[in-house]
């Protein structure tokens, strides 16, 4: 029997708390969970974005990893791949390497020389000559030897692309006939091309000689002139450059004598050498 002043407890009340923690636990599941999917929404998303990195137009510089084994094979498969040599190019023997040499260190001498000269004349064109005059027999020799070795290198790839193995001589002289002399002397003694020689005339008519003063020759084994030098020579498509052709012009703005020779071979490499002796290829007794 119950009591007549209590009162029943009422089922609900007795659930309540279990129900409370139940549903609280439920709760923090689904936002345990939540989390959980967006955290791995993230993540993948930065991947996604990563790949996308990795496959579009990124910088080279950008790098997503910090791995020292990929950033050490990239550096040595970049590194290999930058010394491996092109196979288009000629593999020169020694002959042609050591008349290189011989010639640059020919310029080298030269330029210390004049230093030591005091750079007399324009540009020290006066004591490029003083260098020329007090060259033994031996360095002459050993010129000349160095230029024969270039020369037909040039004329072995000529003769397989008449594009290639170019050669260009420019003669600074103090007048018309010590250039002549020095070009008819260098085109016979290393079998070069002969051609026409231009600027001895005007319209056909022949300039005299003492009128010239100091000129300049320059000459070519191939090549064109440009449509500029044409339009200027008034000579129109009669100007064109043939091979073994020579232009010569008046040379009043330097005090250089002697000889520039440029061959160019397949590797590429500038050779230019001067200036050298005018009479380099003549007799003794002719200089």
């Amino acid at each position: 029997l119950l009591r007549t002043n209590e009162q029943p407890t009422p089922t609900s009340m007795i659930m309540t708390p279990l129900m409370n923690r139940w549903l609280l636990a439920v709760i923090t599941a689904a936002i345990i969970s939540a989390q959980t999917a967006i955290c791995f929404t993230s993540t993948t998303s930065r991947l996604n974005n990563s790949l996308l990195y990795l496959q579009g137009d990124i910088p080279s510089a950008t790098r997503l990893f910090s791995s020292s084994t990929s950033t050490s094979q990239s550096s040595q498969s970049l590194s290999s791949a930058q010394q491996q040599p092109t196979a288009t190019l000629p593999n020169y023997s020694a002959k042609i390497l050591d008349a290189t040499l011989t010639l640059q260190n020919y310029d080298q001498t030269q330029q210390q020389f004049i230093k030591t000269d005091g750079n007399q004349g324009m540009g020290g064109g006066l004591s490029a000559l003083h260098h020329i005059q007090s060259l033994s027999p031996s360095t002459r020799t050993s010129l000349q030897n160095a230029i024969r070795t270039l020369i037909h290198q040039a004329h072995l790839e000529r003769a397989g692309d008449s594009s290639k193995g170019r050669i260009m001589l420019g003669i600074c002289a103090a007048n018309a006939p010590e250039a002549l002399s020095g070009l008819k002397s260098w085109v016979s003694s290393i079998d070069l091309p002969r051609g026409m020689l231009h600027g001895m005339d005007i319209d056909g008519v022949p300039i005299p000689v003492e009128d010239l003063g100091a000129v300049y020759v320059k000459y070519s084994t191939g090549g064109a002139m440009t449509f500029g030098e044409m339009r200027r020579s008034g000579r129109g498509f009669d100007a064109l450059w043939r091979p073994g052709d020579a232009l010569l012009e008046p040379y009043d703005d330097g005090d250089f004598r002697g000889v520039y020779v440029t061959v160019e071979l397949e590797d590429g490499e500038f050779r230019q050498f001067g200036v050298l002796p005018t009479d380099l290829f003549m007799e003794e007794e002719e200089w």
